[in-house]
């Protein structure tokens, strides 16, 4: 920052040297307290340090050249800062820097609680245990996804949840990772857990019991715990407490998740272990993932190895969301008169709920429909667009007539959901109605790959004529190719 009143010969005004604490370390006398902050307060200020401390040697370093290559000493004074560090050693004797002062006391509080030895009775009330951060809002999915590469977290809270690349990578940090941190351990150990669901209370509950033999980050230690989050959805975060040096920590936690049941098929669980840094960012120990659209939930507690970290992308995601819509096969001649004519398929688009959009922001959707074999323009029927929502309320009716029953069991009803974009729209998943053959009028198709619950809703509709039908179906992601 510009010092008034000292110009340099390069145009340019000094920087006031910013040395480390030379003089006495302040009296504990003199020190705050800080008693009354919150562990989130805390964090933010240990990382106002820490950019303080960069800042000082980033100086420091210029100062050293500047030292080294001038010889007029009365220029030397005006670009290194001197003049102002005599200014304020005559007005201020023996004061210390606000940031040597809050790191002292600081100190001391982290001190005065103590260490425990591992293991010990009150090792949980000692260890950090964060609050969830308020009420949890929806997750964007990036085009980019480099996040998951990083080995490193700024925590607490991920004090950045500061704003990822377009709000847009599935796990959050806030700064760029150092390098020297992500090299430094190796990924070892395993995890031990159980999950269940309780479908009265439509809760998911994680038990992470405990970690056996990971990796030391400091000093042949680790301050352990396990994140949890429930894919795609970055903002569901969960942590149990800091098990402080311990490579084979036991938790006992239960991390519970309020989720409808029908969305658990698109979800993935994933559970990460951390050393907690008291001031810095947090060092990644390992993670494990599990797909919960495969998971056994009759199942005992299961051992899981932990990974490093690998690249998720955006189409790797199961679902983006859920389609609400409802169904009706109306026969020829069904209402009587001779109405209708012909058989009518009768889809009724309800809504969309808990969308992932591609990236920042809302979306501008759509629903569009084709009925199988026919996919010619002629075929396709679309819904209006309903803009910025991630909840669109779409309330629209299709028909399609000239079917027969014989008709439908060889058809294929593709409903997808389209991001409508100025110059291009971008489809975000849908759902196949069919029985699922894999097979129409004798020939072999890959549309014909419904799931279990989108054959069960077909076939519903063509048990109960005249009658309307209701799903709620996962907007897929893996929707093959029709050719």
């Amino acid at each position: 920052m510009p010092q008034r009143g000292h110009p340099s010969q390069e145009g340019l005004w000094a920087l006031p040297s910013l040395p480390m604490a030379h003089g006495p370390k302040p009296e504990t006398e003199g020190l705050l307290d800080l008693s009354f902050l919150t562990e989130e307060e805390q964090e933010a200020i240990a990382g106002v340090l820490q950019r303080d401390a960069r800042l000082r040697q980033l100086e420091e370093g210029r100062v050293s050249k500047l030292r080294a290559s001038l010889a007029d000493p009365g220029q030397l004074k005006i670009l290194t800062g001197d003049w102002f560090q005599e200014a304020r050693s005559q007005r201020h004797h023996n004061a210390h820097f606000g940031s040597d002062l809050v790191r002292a006391s600081m100190r001391r509080k982290k001190s005065a609680r103590g260490d425990q030895a591992p293991g010990s009775d009150g090792e949980a009330e000692a260890a950090v245990k964060e609050k969830e951060e308020g009420p949890e809002p929806r997750l964007t999915i990036d085009e980019a996804p480099q996040e998951r590469l990083r080995e490193t977290e700024s925590d607490p809270e991920e004090a950045s949840q500061a704003q990822e690349p377009g709000q847009g990578d599935l796990l959050v940090c806030a700064e760029k990772a150092d390098p020297e941190l992500e090299e430094a351990v190796q990924v070892r150990g395993s995890v031990h857990f159980a999950l269940h669901y309780e479908p009265g209370a439509s809760e998911l509950r994680v038990h992470v019991i405990q970690c056996q033999g990971l990796a030391a980050a400091r000093r042949r230690r680790s301050d352990p715990y396990v994140k949890s989050y429930l894919l795609p959805d970055k903002q569901s975060k969960r942590k149990t407490a800091v098990k402080k040096r311990n490579l084979n920590p036991v938790f006992n936690e239960t991390l519970r998740y309020s989720v409808p049941q029908a969305e658990l098929q698109g979800r993935v669980l994933s559970l990460s272990v951390w050393h907690r840094e008291s001031l810095g960012r947090n060092i990644f120990l390992g993670e494990a993932e599990v797909p919960l659209d495969t998971w056994d939930w009759g199942s005992e507690p299961t051992w899981l190895p932990l990974q490093p970290r690998v690249p998720l992308s955006p189409d790797d995601l199961p679902s983006r969301g859920l389609l609400a819509l409802s169904l009706k096969y109306v026969p020829a001649g069904s209402q009587g008169a001779g109405l209708p004519p012909s058989g009518e398929l009768h889809f009724w688009v309800k809504e969309a709920r808990d969308l992932l959009p591609l990236r920042a922001g809302s979306l501008d959707t759509y629903v569009q429909c084709f009925v199988l074999p026919d996919d010619s323009r002629a075929s396709r029927q679309r819904t209006r667009v309903v803009r910025r929502s991630l909840r669109p309320v779409f309330n629209h009716t299709m028909v399609y007539d000239g079917f027969g029953p014989a008709d439908l069991r060889q058809a294929c009803a593709e409903l997808s959901l389209w991001d409508h974009g100025a110059l291009a729209s971008r489809q975000l998943g849908g759902t196949r109605l069919s029985l699922g053959t894999g097979s129409s009028y004798g020939l072999q198709v890959p549309w014909m790959d419904s799931t279990p619950e989108e054959k069960r809703l077909w076939q519903a509709l063509l048990e109960q004529p005249c009658e309307w039908v209701d799903g709620l179906l996962p907007l897929r992601t893996n929707l093959a190719p029709r050719t």
